[in-house]
C-alpha cells in the first residue's frame, strides 16, 4: 500500500510539471500600449466628444499610472528581498517604506486628479 501511495505522489508531481505553463505577467498588450482603463462609464453614457476627450486623458495619465505602480512594486520586492536576508541593513527597509509611502500617496494625488478632470469632462455635456 504504501509503495502505491508513493507511486502515485510521485507521478503527480511529474505530471504537475509537465502542464505547469510559465506565465509572464506584463504591463503591455500585443500592440506595445498598456492594457489599463482608467475611466467609467455612467449610465446615460458619454458623446463622442466627451469620449474623445476621456482618451486623451487617459492616454496622458495611463503611463503615470504605470510609472508609479512599477516603482511600488520595485521598492515591494527591494524591501522583501532585504528582509530576506541574515543580516538585513534596516535603512534600506526604511528606505524602501518611506519610499513606497510617497509613491502611493503620490499615486492617490495622481488619481484624485484625474477623477477631477474625467468628472469635469463627464459634468460638460
Amino acid at each position: 500500500m504504501k509503495r502505491i501511495f508513493s507511486i502515485i505522489l510521485f507521478t503527480v508531481i511529474l505530471s504537475i510539471s509537465v502542464y505547469a505553463k510559465e506565465k509572464k505577467y506584463d504591463w503591455k498588450d500585443y500592440n506595445g500600449k498598456c492594457n489599463y482603463e482608467y475611466f467609467i462609464y455612467n449610465e446615460a453614457g458619454l458623446t463622442q466628444e466627451q469620449l474623445a476627450e476621456v482618451m486623451k486623458l487617459k492616454t496622458e495619465y495611463q503611463s503615470r499610472f504605470h510609472d508609479l505602480k512599477e516603482k511600488i512594486y520595485l521598492e515591494k520586492t527591494k524591501m522583501d528581498l532585504e528582509m530576506s536576508k541574515k543580516n538585513s541593513d534596516p535603512n534600506i527597509i526604511s528606505n524602501s517604506m518611506n519610499l513606497n509611502i510617497q509613491y502611493s500617496k503620490e499615486l492617490q494625488d495622481l488619481a484624485d486628479e484625474f477623477l477631477a478632470k474625467y468628472n469635469d469632462i463627464k459634468n460638460n455635456k
